[in-house]
């Protein structure tokens, strides 16, 4: 199985998650920050516009693929790693590592409200994790050095980032190097247990993004 796959002159992961966790353990016992980002159709489709947010993607030390189509999209069909990215296996094999290394994790969302919900359901997902604080956007008044500060200063392992693109690749863009964690896991969704059927809204944004997705991939495989 192909271990990287090329999108739009992309190059991302495609690591099983057993291989993932592999490189996880080495993030943890290492040193420096790493970074791990979860890749969507809808980061793609801007990477092809914005190429901040394209630098950001390459640069992962580990890019965890988000969506299904993603792999269609690449020609990959294996049945496993569908079913690995559709069943958000990457984070609850990350969180039973966190867990089991006795890290900590500070949490960073855009609103205080989001903040609060993603406490709360890490909380019942997984009573034993230790969470050393958190921030907003919203309190923090888009402050990059505040926001630095806070995260420093709960002494955490690992960022749980809820930012959306591309402000998240902006802040990381601008502020890797400032940062005394281990590990920075950003995701745009919340890829925490939840029922696999999605809702209507949810459907119609994942078609809208797969067809753009398709159209992009078709001009740039013309090109």
């Amino acid at each position: 199985m192909q271990n990287k796959i090329d999108i739009l002159g992309i190059e991302i992961d495609n690591f099983t998650v057993r291989e993932s966790m592999l490189r996880v353990e080495e993030f943890l016992n290492g040193t420096g920050v790493k970074t791990i980002g979860t890749v969507t159709m809808g980061q793609l489709e801007l990477a092809g516009n914005d190429e901040e947010v394209k630098a950001c993607i390459r640069q992962f030390d580990l890019a965890v693929i988000g969506e299904k189509e993603i792999l269609v999209a690449a020609g990959i069909r294996s049945g496993q790693r569908i079913s690995e990215i559709v069943d958000h296996a990457f984070f609850r094999e990350f969180a039973k590592r966190i867990l089991r290394n006795k890290k900590t994790v500070f949490l960073l969302t855009e609103t205080q409200e989001e903040l609060q919900r993603v406490h709360d359901k890490l909380k019942q997902y997984y009573e034993r994790m230790q969470i050393s604080g958190g921030c907003s956007l919203e309190s923090m008044g888009k402050d990059a050095e505040g926001i630095v500060n806070e995260i420093n200063s709960a002494s955490a392992d690992i960022v749980f980032s809820f930012l959306t693109t591309p402000q998240q690749e902006y802040f990381l863009n601008e502020n890797r190097n400032k940062l005394d964690i281990r590990i920075w896991y950003g995701m745009e969704q919340d890829f925490m247990p939840k029922s696999k059927f999605l809702t209507w809204k949810e459907a119609a944004g994942r078609l809208i993004h797969k067809k753009k997705l398709k159209s992009r991939l078709h001009e740039y495989n013309k090109s």
